[in-house]
Formats: C-alpha cells, structure tokens, sequence
C-alpha cells in the first residue's frame, strides 16, 4: 500500500484547491485498492442501512473488528477482497454504495483534523493528500474547501464525527482502564444500535435523567437520532470528567 505524503499546507476552510474526480480520468477507481478504510459510527450506520443489513450482518461480511492500540476503543474497519485487495463495494463502474460512502472517501484528496489547541479551543484544518496514482490533482478546476464539504455531502458525517472524535479525544486523557460494561456499552453505541435500543428502551429511568421524552421517543424511531443520543450519552457518562480537560 503506498504511503500518502501530505502537501505541507494548512487550508481553512475559505483556501482554494484544485481537484476532480470522474468516470475517464485515467486513475479512476485506483484509490480503491489496498487501503486501510475504517469506519467511524456513522460511516457504519449509513453503509449498513443502505445495504439494509443487521450490524451483526454488515461485520460478518464486509468488517474486520478490533481494538484500538492506544485508546482500546472498537474499531471496525472495512475487509478488502482477498485476491486483489478492492474494496468490497467496488465495481468497474465505480463505487456501488456512492450515495452513502464514508467521510474519508468523500474527502478526498483532503484529510481533516480536528482536535483541541493548549486552551481547549476546537480546531479544524484540512491537508491536501498526495498519491502518485491520483491524477485529479492536474485537473485545472478550483474550489474552496468549503465548497468542497458541501459538494460531497459531508456535513453530517462532520457533525457525527466531531461528537466521535471527542470521545476519542477524552479517552486518551482517562487515567484509568475501561471496564467490560462500559466497552460493551461503547461498543453497542458505536457498532451495535440494534442492542443500544433494547437497552434505552430497558433503561428508559435512566435515559431520562439526561434527554427528554420526546427525545427518547424520537431516538427509538430513527437511527441517526439513536446514535446521536448514544454519543451525547457517552459523553455525559463515562467520558464527562475527561471531555472537561
């Protein structure tokens, strides 16, 4: 797998780049091979909803599962086709789930960090990836990043993927280790809302110490709002002590 080196500038979100990406473009569909594509919460939601198959479904076909080496957070990440490394959902055509493919791959040819400065503050930079495959880089067609991130739908995968990141972020400042219920917990918010609704709907006391009733009602109708409620949830339980860093 080639390493990506990244262009040494810092883009905000109104700097310009040049880039695109289409069906001729001699590297078409190259960036789809051999690569390591891990799937935040939201990248599994829409990714398993789309091809309308089980959590349990979705992992045992198309999912590799471990831990993290620093955080020992889940992580699921997506299995390439074992004789010639592709992503499973790729086709001469191109991408078959297109409409619901990952932030990272909508991204692309940025990367975007986030994180907090020495006085707390949030900040988000992007960085142009470089790949020697990837002629788009050539292609004479400006646009801003700003411009970009709406083009490529991303701003709910931004707005559940901050809330992600923070958990991951308080994680690394936690002096202690994880317990076996709250990595199950974790895990089911994450990777297992099937299991996440049976236990709100159990729990249904507790939640409310925290969200409304109609909240909870409305969590238990829809996926999105499930698993923007699990992560609020995290963050005012296990993770409210370290995200006060």
């Amino acid at each position: 797998m080639e390493q990506p080196v990244f262009d040494h500038r810092k883009l905000t979100l109104d700097d310009v780049f040049e880039f695109a990406c289409y069906p001729g473009i001699s590297c078409f569909n190259m960036c789809c091979y051999d690569l390591t594509l891990v799937l935040s919460p939201y990248d599994f939601l829409r990714l398993r909803r789309a091809l309308d198959l089980s959590s349990k479904e979705f992992i045992e076909r198309f999912a590799d599962f471990y831990l993290g080496d620093v955080t020992q957070l889940p992580v699921i990440s997506v299995r390439m086709k074992t004789h010639d490394f592709a992503c499973p959902f790729l086709r001469e055509e191109g991408c078959s789930v297109y409409p619901d493919r990952p932030a990272s791959c909508r991204t692309y040819p940025l990367a975007r960090f986030t994180g907090r400065d020495e006085e707390g503050k949030r900040f988000e930079i992007y960085r142009i990836i470089r790949e020697t495959h990837c002629k788009g880089h050539f292609e004479k067609r400006p646009i801003t990043v700003r411009e970009w991130i709406k083009e490529q739908g991303l701003e709910p995968y931004h707005e559940f993927n901050d809330l992600f990141s923070e958990i991951v972020f308080a994680r690394q400042h936690m002096d202690r280790p994880l317990s076996a219920d709250e990595l199950d917990l974790i895990y089911n918010v994450f990777y297992g809302l099937e299991n996440f609704k049976d236990y709100v709907t159990s729990e249904e006391q507790l939640f409310k110490k925290f969200f409304s009733e109609d909240k909870i009602k409305e969590a238990l109708e829809d996926d999105e709002k499930l698993l923007r409620l699990g992560l609020y949830f995290l963050r005012q339980t296990i993770f409210k002590e370290y995200l006060a860093l």
